[in-house]
């Protein structure tokens, strides 16, 4: 009996706690469906989370400060601290809080640019290269407005891109003169200053050097090929402090053939650029005009950059061509006899 009343007992108290049990369950199911009472799962909810104060607003206050707000980042920018605003500009994220903090900061301006350099400035910054690698003056443009020479007057360039080409080939011709010549004349009292022009009113000049033994002035036209006018001008520059220093050609003449009649009278068939003979006792018709211009008009076949027939060795033009370079070798220092000097290659 007494086992009985301990069973009937022991089923009462299970049946009222299965009673409270199947309550219990049923709450908690009833709280499943009720966001505002769901418990939270501690990794889903950290990712799906959307809740309003995690957006990340920014503000621009004035174009001088930004004043950036700055909230609890987004969980789908949980592994990326850069995030795009409304205009689609990136601003970085920094480490947040649930509070909001205010940022003030200087607006980062942008870099001021150089200004484009014109052809004006390049030519300019050109012409002081030249001057100082070679201690000469040079000019042009307006600065050569007014300049006559041998009776013509001049015409300036205008055009900046045509200066630059002049500058350019003037570099070009001026490295192939020995290192220091022109500064040695220079300081030997003879400053060189180059003038370059568009043309001179005589179509037919196409460079001018105009000199003493004080100074030196070589105009060059750029209506003709710069280079011969430039070997040849130069020429009469070196010539004229050669003689400064007590040089001269005076067995100059007897180089020349009995059939020539004298200086200033033009005989065609002596010329080599009519016949092309390597025999001809001058390169063009203008060196037969006078004993200068016959140097210079050899000078600038010795600077060319082909080698005509009529510098073959023994030829009179070859002679007179020698003829040249030893003296130059002699007077200046800048030029040694035992150094080929660019226009010695063809002799």
């Amino acid at each position: 009996m007494h086992k009985k009343r301990h069973y009937n007992k022991s089923s009462y108290y299970a049946t009222i706690l299965f009673a409270i049990s199947f309550v219990l369950l049923a709450y908690g199911f009833i709280l499943d469906f009720n966001s505002e009472h769901r418990l939270i799962d501690p990794i889903r909810d950290v990712v799906e989370s959307s809740n309003e104060t995690n957006v990340i607003h920014i503000e621009t206050v004035d174009k001088d400060s930004e004043e950036i707000t700055t909230e609890k980042p987004t969980n789908n920018d949980k592994n990326n601290n850069n995030t795009k605003n409304n205009n689609g500009n990136k601003s970085s994220g920094g480490k947040s809080n649930n509070s909001t903090k205010t940022i003030n900061s200087k607006t980062t301006s942008t870099p001021t640019q150089n200004p484009v350099t014109t052809i004006d400035e390049v030519n300019n910054r050109l012409r002081k290269s030249i001057e100082s690698t070679y201690d000469i003056t040079i000019k042009y443009g307006s600065e050569t407005a007014g300049y006559s020479i041998a009776g013509s007057t001049t015409e300036p360039i205008t055009n900046p891109t045509t200066i630059n080409s002049q500058l350019t080939r003037l570099e070009a011709a001026l490295k192939v003169y020995p290192q220091g010549l022109f500064r040695e004349i220079k300081n030997g009292g003879m400053p060189l200053t180059i003038l370059l022009i568009n043309k001179y009113s005589d179509a037919a000049i196409t460079g001018v050097t105009d000199s003493s033994y004080s100074y030196a002035n070589i105009s060059i036209a750029a209506t003709h090929p710069f280079e011969d006018s430039f070997y040849h001008e130069s020429y009469h520059y070196i010539e004229r402090y050669l003689f400064k220093k007590g040089a001269s050609f005076s067995n100059w003449d007897s180089l020349n053939p009995p059939e020539f009649a004298g200086w200033g009278t033009i005989n065609g068939s002596l010329s080599y650029a009519n016949t092309f003979s390597p025999h001809a006792p001058f390169v063009n018709n203008y060196a037969q005009t006078e004993a200068a211009e016959d140097r210079a008009s050899t000078f600038e076949y010795m600077m060319a950059p082909s080698k005509a027939s009529c510098l073959n060795r023994g030829n009179t033009v070859w002679l007179k061509g020698k003829y040249i370079a030893d003296t130059m070798d002699l007077v200046l220092y800048s030029v040694t006899p035992n150094t080929t000097e660019y226009w010695e290659r063809y002799l």
